[in-house]
């Protein structure tokens, strides 16, 4: 009888107490962290524009137009080599399921294509991270999808299908599900962005429970593959994810919500306001604070008035968005995590959001005064330099909100 050599290794970030996240659970963590500050900013917009079609219309129009952004031909071309499309394959707006397909896999919104046809497209969605956002980001996607086909169509002429997500998690249905339909062969009309939550013309095949999936082929398999054989490994797609999240659901909807205020004072205002109450409301409850300390592995010996259990947090986070960053102290009286700007705000290079700083700074000062204690605060030093600091610390201040 024989023994291993050594144990079988798998990639994890590590607590600053040491504990182990393995990979595919901080990629699940840091998706839904995504989704879940995609919400605040959802509820920014709410307040900003108290129309439901006003604003959906909006946004629907500016993900349309930063999607279709990237149409050319040197796009098109390089959209064809990377998903290994035969060149025998009609080039016609239904290729752009492929590029929806795939975005949903390395976003962990787990399901299948039940149906591709040259008239018929129907995928069906058992889970999505994002369905705590609400009804207009599901209206949104229609518009994203919208782009895809017309991509793919460009080669082709005018996009033929009409699109309907007509079930959406976010809307309280079982499944997402998207819908395309080739309009002279169903009937369609040419959509408008809020003719997308229809029903489609045909029945819809609906999956077994006992066949349904709570994870997508990243966390299932280990690596997504499309029609034409295409794979792309996990770990690829965690960075994708890391980027592309943050770009279609915060950076997209956010050129059109500044545009709802009257100016850039009256917007920073109710941001600010919208992601102080959900800082604080984050660790109210009592086992929300013990589920946070078993989720870092935080030691008995740290205890419940601690700038550290804050500064843990913060550095998880970053850590499982893949975003550099260094402890500089960390001790009973401060926390320093030292980080640069573009790294921060700049998840997708070319679109650095700058409203991740304003949010996450105003939501882990408030988090702190629930999760620790009201004398603790969070604030970030050298937010215009080249290297930003992270700070826990202690703070007197008369206006404290």
């Amino acid at each position: 009888m024989s023994l291993k050599d050594r144990l079988d290794q798998s990639k994890c970030v590590t607590t600053v107490w040491g504990k182990l996240i393995p990979e595919k659970e901080a990629y699940n963590y840091a998706v839904r962290h995504i989704a879940s500050f995609c919400a605040n900013v959802f509820q920014v917009m709410r307040i900003l524009e108290p129309d439901f079609e006003k604003r959906t219309e909006a946004i629907c129009e500016i993900a349309y137009m930063m999607n279709m952004g990237a149409c050319n031909d040197d796009y098109i071309n390089e959209f064809f080599d990377e998903w290994n499309i035969p060149e025998f394959c009609e080039k016609s707006s239904w290729l752009g399921g492929i590029v929806g397909d795939s975005g949903d896999e390395y976003e962990d919104m787990a399901g299948r294509v039940v149906q591709f046809t040259r008239n018929r497209v129907e995928k069906e969605l058992d889970t999505c991270p994002w369905d705590i956002v609400g009804a207009e980001l599901c209206n949104m996607t229609t518009a994203m999808f919208t782009a895809n086909f017309d991509i793919a169509a460009a080669k082709a002429g005018e996009n033929e299908v009409a699109l309907n997500m007509c079930e959406a998690r976010g809307c309280g249905d079982r499944h997402c599900r998207v819908v395309a339909e080739r309009r002279d062969v169903y009937g369609w009309e040419k959509q408008g962005w809020l003719d997308h939550m229809q029903q489609p013309k045909d029945p819809v095949h609906q999956t077994p429970n006992d066949r349904c999936v709570k994870h997508g082929q990243l966390q299932r398999n280990g690596f997504y593959s499309q029609a034409f054989g295409e794979e792309k490994t996990f770990e690829w797609a965690y960075h994708w994810c890391m980027e592309k999240g943050w770009l279609w659901c915060i950076a997209f909807p956010l050129i059109a919500i500044r545009d709802m205020a009257e100016d850039d004072d009256e917007f920073e205002r109710i941001f600010k306001i919208v992601f102080a109450t959900a800082g604080k409301n984050e660790f109210i409850e009592p086992f929300a604070k013990e589920g946070l300390r078993s989720w870092l592995g935080v030691p008995h010996e740290i205890g419940e008035n601690d700038p550290r259990l804050m500064g843990g947090y913060i550095k998880n986070i970053l850590d499982t968005q893949l975003v550099p960053c260094e402890l500089e102290a960390f001790t009973e009286d401060e926390v320093r995590i030292t980080v640069t700007p573009d790294d921060f705000n700049g998840r997708f290079e070319m679109a650095p959001i700058d409203e991740l700083t304003l949010g996450y700074e105003t939501m882990w000062h408030n988090m702190v005064k629930t999760m620790v204690s009201p004398e603790w605060s969070c604030w970030f030093e050298g937010k215009e330099d080249e290297v930003m600091t992270i700070v826990v610390g202690r703070k007197i201040d008369k206006r404290m909100i």
